[in-house]
C-alpha cells in the first residue's frame, strides 16, 4: 500500500485561505477486474455561506475518477447543503455518484428522506444500511453505506456476504462495522481533529465518544484492521469554529492494483 500526500496546490477561494490536497492512494492485491479502477473519496465539506464550492468541483472533476463517493456533512444548513448540490450537477462518473448521511446533515434537512431526494436531484444516491453490486467485467463490486451514529441508526445486517467479490463500505463516522468485514472502508468526521498542535488533537484527549462510549479508530490517515483498509478523511471545510490549525483539507483518489 503506498500513499502520496502532495503538498496543497489549490486555492479555496473563500475556504478560509485553506487549500484542497489530493492525496493519491494505491490500494494493492485487488482482483484483476477491478485493477485500474479509481475511486474518489471526498467528506465533511461543511459548505458556509462565504465558500465557493466551484474550485472544490473542479478539483474532483479533474480526479477523472470511475466512482465518487461522499462522506457526508455537506453543510449545516440546507440552503448551503442544496448550493453544494447544485454545483455537483456537474460531476459525472462512469460507476456513479453515491453517499451518505453525515450527523450535520440531519440537521440541516431534518430526515433522511429530505436528503435523499436532494441528492437524486444532482444524480447521486444515498446510501443508508443497503448497499449495490455493481458488475465489472470478471467481478461485481458491492458498495455499501450505513447511517450516521449521532441521529440515526446504524446496521450492518445483509450489507455483505461472503459471495461478493469486493466490498466497499461508506461510513460518516471511522466507527469499525459489525459482522462481515468490508474489503475498504471509507470514513470522515474528524476532520483529521480541524486542530493539531504537535500531534495532539482534541481527539486525542477524548473528544466526542460517540454513543455507548466507542471512540474512532482513528482520527485520519489509512489503516490496516484485519482485513479491512480503513481510510479517514480529513475532510474539506469545519465545523462549529470555522478553523482548520495544523490540518489541511484533502480528498482522497484509489487507485486499485
Amino acid at each position: 500500500m503506498s500513499r502520496y500526500c502532495p503538498r496543497p496546490d489549490f486555492s479555496l477561494s473563500l475556504a478560509r485561505g485553506k487549500r484542497l490536497a489530493v492525496c493519491e492512494l494505491a490500494l494493492p492485491g485487488a482482483p484483476a477486474w477491478l485493477r485500474g479502477r479509481k475511486l474518489l473519496f471526498a467528506t465533511d465539506f461543511h459548505l458556509r455561506p462565504r465558500m465557493d464550492s466551484a474550485p472544490i468541483v473542479a478539483r474532483i472533476a479533474a480526479c477523472r475518477a470511475d466512482m465518487i463517493l461522499l462522506g457526508g456533512d455537506y453543510a449545516d444548513r440546507r440552503e448551503q447543503a442544496l448550493r453544494l448540490f447544485d454545483a455537483f450537477r456537474e460531476l459525472h462518473a462512469p460507476l456513479g455518484i453515491y453517499g451518505v448521511a453525515g450527523n450535520n446533515d440531519i440537521e440541516a434537512f431534518g430526515n433522511l428522506d429530505a436528503l435523499g431526494e436532494a441528492m437524486r436531484a444532482f444524480g447521486g444516491t444515498l446510501l443508508v444500511n443497503r448497499g449495490e453490486t455493481i458488475a465489472l467485467g470478471g467481478g461485481a463490486l458491492r458498495l455499501a453505506g450505513v447511517d450516521e451514529y449521532r441521529y440515526g441508526a446504524p446496521s450492518f445486517k445483509d450489507l455483505f456476504t461472503a459471495a461478493d467479490g469486493y466490498r466497499v463500505l461508506l461510513s460518516h463516522y471511522p466507527i469499525l462495522p459489525e459482522g462481515p468485514a468490508p474489503d475498504l472502508m471509507l470514513s470522515g468526521h474528524t476532520h483529521g481533529g480541524q486542530f493539531n498542535l504537535l500531534g495532539l488533537t482534541p481527539y486525542g484527549i477524548g473528544f466526542e465518544r460517540i454513543g455507548s462510549r466507542r471512540a474512532p479508530a482513528m482520527v485520519s490517515g489509512v489503516r490496516r484492521f484485519g482485513a479491512t483498509t480503513l481510510v479517514v478523511g480529513k475532510g474539506i471545510g469545519a465545523s462549529r469554529i470555522p478553523l482548520r490549525i495544523g490540518v489541511r483539507s484533502e480528498i482522497h483518489l484509489l487507485t486499485f492494483c
